[in-house]
């Protein structure tokens, strides 16, 4: 087997990357987020892992809004096809798609994942703490890429989550 390697998907991806994610994540929710986010034009990037001519991972990042202020990034869904998990791929995608958002001009990126993995990529909790969200907890962690607007505030999800925004 070779190693695998990260782009940035094509159109020609999506049905290969919809099979992934219903398959990664054993349900379709995930899969259909993906086809909102694509739908309603908050997909910023998606990267997508080749191995031997077959997609083995993808990340999405998408657009965010926090109350009056100036923008941010989220990353998510996120997934690896179970086959070929825990070989470093979903690393690959992190790293290649943070590398793609700074280039691009991201100063924070909040991901809703695990406490286990994401922190090897500079996510904390620390740094998501002046955020709200209902989704605020332990799983919900930000990397800033520089200091800088937005420092706090109310966080709106793109509609595909269906997350509401943070009462005052």
């Amino acid at each position: 087997m070779s190693e695998a390697r990260t782009r940035i998907m094509i159109e020609a991806d999506k049905p290969a990357v919809q099979d992934l994610t219903t398959r990664a994540f054993g349900q379709p929710d995930e899969a259909r987020i993906i086809q909102q986010l694509e739908r309603d034009g908050d997909a910023d990037l998606q990267m997508v892992a080749e191995l031997d001519g077959q997609i083995v991972g993808h990340i999405l990042f998408y657009g965010m809004g926090v109350f009056g202020k100036v923008s941010a990034v989220g990353l998510g869904p996120m997934c690896v096809d179970p086959w070929v998990q825990k070989e470093g791929i979903g690393s690959k995608l992190v790293t290649a798609g943070l590398k793609e958002m700074h280039d691009m001009g991201a100063s924070i990126i909040f991901v809703v994942g695990h406490d286990w993995f994401y922190p090897k990529f500079g996510f904390t909790v620390e740094a998501a703490a002046e955020f709200e969200t209902p989704l605020k907890g332990p799983h919900f962690m930000a990397r800033r890429f520089r200091f800088g607007p937005p420092m706090s505030g109310r966080l709106i999800f793109p509609d595909a989550f269906g997350v509401p925004i943070a009462p005052l």
